[in-house]
């Protein structure tokens, strides 16, 4: 069997229709399933929480009964679709009406446009592909008058390596060379980041700290090392609702410039916990070129100083060494919260928009994303008002309230096609005329792909 055929989810039709609390006329399950997993959402006539509350009195008569959980007929039948697929999650829907002839499954064809999300397999639109935040745009540059601090020092570097590290092996000096050409803005490599690399190209620089003192760091590789490119602001990105209103934080010291990243901050080593020592090589106006920031892989944006030279961080040589930690104004950076937003090209902040038209202060008419509920999409499609510059259209600006993924892909596809995009294509099952009582036949019944899905009596249950 195959996920095109009836068979393969009257299983799970069927148990989930069992399942329901009673008195439910349709139950509603969306999400993915395949790769021999599978993850998605239930509803209950629209209700979200009825299944919780049945499924908790269902589990506590299954422990003091000794039976199975009331999840357990639900997960063998997804399990089995799910080995069907061992490549990858498929996003589906499936309906279990209050008779079986209302049965329906919508098998989800998503073009590389549309981003699914944890609570609903619709979260997104990219109407521009490939484009970031302008946050995520932003660079910085080395200061022209930029220098090393007093306690930089190549000369212990490169004796503390040989110390510590009597086996290593140095990188060619054309490959230091090459790593300092690939730098933006005509930026150089420090001379202690370039006796680091010159008497060990790799490997564990371990130091004998005092407790609480810098134990050392793993070095990255001048090549081939994924953490050259970790901490990016393309690989810091996840998703516009997610990151369009994020900043960067700001160091009240004014060591650090701000950014949500940068090539300029050259990986050097790892704690072996993803997070990553750089040579800061554009530091803000009261910083030191080669000064050591750490990339913590838990922040979604910035750098946090360490200590101002690479000596100073490994030897403790020079004042200003130290974790850095405090030093950052919490006020300034993360990542936006759930909620309407609007994201414009000149937003200097986050957004903290509450009505999804304006953001607040700074916030452009003509914004880049916007995170409206699908029946405010519907408005400006009709309308005509869906901003020129838009980037990105979100779709579920309350987290707790998922819009119903038919209203979801009727919106989205409206976006698509205003964008001349690939639309997401919808194959829809429906039990066989011979197997309305419910039993599963081998007679399979299909319809073509829907490309701009109707809503029927189910759909229209579900409309907000």
């Amino acid at each position: 069997m195959s996920l095109t055929e009836w068979q393969t989810w009257a299983p799970f039709v069927d148990a989930l229709r069992r399942s329901a609390p009673p008195g439910t006329d349709v139950s509603e399950f969306a999400g993915t399933v395949g790769g021999g997993a599978w993850d998605g959402s239930y509803l209950d006539d629209g209700d979200a929480d009825a299944r919780r509350a049945h499924y908790r009195e269902a589990a506590r008569e299954a422990a003091r009964t000794g039976g199975r959980g009331p999840k357990a007929e639900l997960d063998d039948a997804l399990r089995a679709i799910a080995d069907l697929s061992p490549d990858a999650g498929r996003t589906v829907r499936v309906v279990a009406g209050q008779r079986p002839a209302d049965d329906v499954v919508e098998l989800v064809d998503l073009p590389p446009s549309v981003v699914s999300g944890p609570v609903t397999p619709v979260l997104e639109v990219v109407l521009e592909p490939g484009a970031l935040p302008v946050r995520y745009r932003e660079t910085i540059s080395p200061p022209p008058d930029g220098a090393p601090a007093a306690s930089a020092d190549p000369d212990a570097v490169t004796r503390l390596v040989a110390e510590r590290m009597p086996d290593a092996v140095g990188a060619e000096a054309a490959e230091i060379d090459e790593a300092e050409a690939a730098l933006p803005d005509g930026a150089r490599l420090p001379d202690e980041v370039r006796a680091l690399y010159a008497a060990a190209g790799s490997g564990d620089l371990s130091l004998a700290a005092e407790p609480g003192g810098f134990g050392g760091f793993e070095i990255v590789p001048l090549r081939g090392s994924f953490l050259r490119e970790a901490f990016l602001p393309a690989a810091r990105f996840s998703t516009w609702t997610a990151d369009a209103g994020t900043s960067a934080p700001a160091d009240p010291a004014g060591r650090v410039q701000a950014a949500i990243g940068s090539p300029l901050w050259f990986p050097l080593g790892t704690d072996g916990a993803g997070n990553v020592f750089a040579a800061d090589l554009a530091p803000g106006p009261n910083g030191h070129v080669g000064q050591v920031v750490l990339l913590d892989h838990e922040q979604h944006a910035g750098a946090v100083y360490r200590a101002e030279s690479l000596a100073a961080l490994l030897v403790g040589s020079g004042s200003g060494s130290g974790d850095g930690e405090g030093d950052v104004d919490p006020e300034g950076s993360g990542r936006a919260g759930s909620g309407p937003t609007a994201v414009g090209s000149d937003v200097p902040d986050r957004s903290d928009g509450s009505d999804g038209e304006e953001a607040g202060p700074g916030s452009s008419s003509d914004p880049e994303f916007l995170n409206l509920d699908p029946a405010d999409w519907t408005e400006r499609l009709d309308a005509g008002t869906v901003p020129s510059g838009l980037k990105a259209a979100g779709l579920v600006p309350d987290r707790a309230n998922p819009p119903a993924l038919p209203e979801a892909i009727a919106v989205a596809n409206r976006l698509l096609e205003l964008r001349g995009q690939a639309l997401i294509e919808v194959t829809r099952l429906t039990r066989p005329e011979g197997d309305r009582s419910g039993a599963p036949e081998s007679e399979e019944s299909s319809e073509k792909p829907d490309r701009h899905p109707r809503k029927g009596l189910i759909g229209r249950l579900f409309d907000r």
